[in-house]
């Protein structure tokens, strides 16, 4: 399965999903319960090594992965980014934050390989690939439609996300790179659990759209991950610990709408430095 070859064709799939989608106000996801969130997407931190380690040359298909999965990743935060302006969830601004750390881990790799960061990865809502640009305005009008659509629209982008960076482990033995999928996929993963819970404290039961059903299952139906610190990481949506997935533990239900979110332009521009230039 070529899953990047044929991700426009996942808007068709969240349409056919939504479409079963009724009778589920925004207030009962409004009320559920959601995780903490200490967003800081200014933080550069990346587990790939320094320049000096590399003594390797880059295949095509790792160079390719990398450069796809830093617009993959860029993705799924600019959609949260959109998504909680406009329904003013938590778990899109906390999600969002923990992609923006996925966008870093990655940057370090384009860094250390000196390959060219795509020159669009500092605007949100624009990408150099033309198949990611298609498919961001489509995820962003159909997660416009209702909450319930949103959240939809952030399981379908987790669902492909794992897909992808399954595939791309495949294509790759070398130790920094498979570090930082397997470091991405943690994070897809309880992204996963926590958009499917949102979804089921709705009265809404999402099954597979993207993802083979017995995977997917068997992630939405286990504990949440953890990470390089050894503390749960809970749906990257906390930042306590070591990178991205030693996380702080702990729920909490919202305390008011919009609490310390700021603007969605101050939390990109938030970043500065290195991912300025990259993301």
């Amino acid at each position: 399965m070529t899953v990047k070859s044929s991700y426009t064709s996942v808007a068709f799939l969240v349409f056919a999903v939504l479409i079963t989608v009724t009778g589920v106000t925004a207030a009962a996801i409004a009320d559920s319960r959601d995780e903490v969130a200490t967003p800081n997407a200014a933080a550069q931190q990346t587990v790939s090594p320094s320049v000096a380690t590399i003594d390797r040359d880059l295949t095509e298909a790792e160079a390719d992965g990398i450069l796809y999965m830093r617009e993959e990743e860029k993705l799924a935060r600019d959609v949260y980014l959109g998504l909680g302006d406009l329904w003013d969830l938590r778990v899109f601004d906390n999600i969002a934050a923990a992609e923006q750390r996925h966008m870093d881990e990655v940057f370090g790799l384009v860094d250390v390989y000196g390959l060219e960061d795509p020159e669009t990865s500092a605007m949100v809502g624009v990408f150099d690939n033309d198949d990611l640009q298609t498919l961001y305005d489509g995820l962003m009008a159909m997660g416009s439609e209702s909450v319930e659509a949103a959240l939809e629209v952030g399981a379908t982008i987790e669902e492909v996300d794992i897909a992808d960076l399954d595939e791309y482990l495949a294509e790759t033995t070398a130790p920094d790179i498979t570090m930082v999928y397997e470091n991405l996929l943690r994070g897809s993963r309880n992204h996963l659990r926590a958009f499917v819970r949102q979804l089921e404290s709705a009265g809404i039961s999402r099954e597979a759209t993207v993802l083979d059903s017995t995977l997917f299952e068997s992630i939405v139906n286990s504990s949440n991950e953890r990470g390089a610190g050894g503390s749960v990481d809970h749906d990257g949506c906390a930042e306590s610990g070591v990178g991205e997935h030693g996380d702080g533990t702990g729920e909490q239900r919202r305390s008011g709408q919009g609490g310390g979110r700021g603007s969605g332009d101050g939390r990109v521009q938030g970043g500065g430095g290195r991912w300025g230039g990259g993301g």
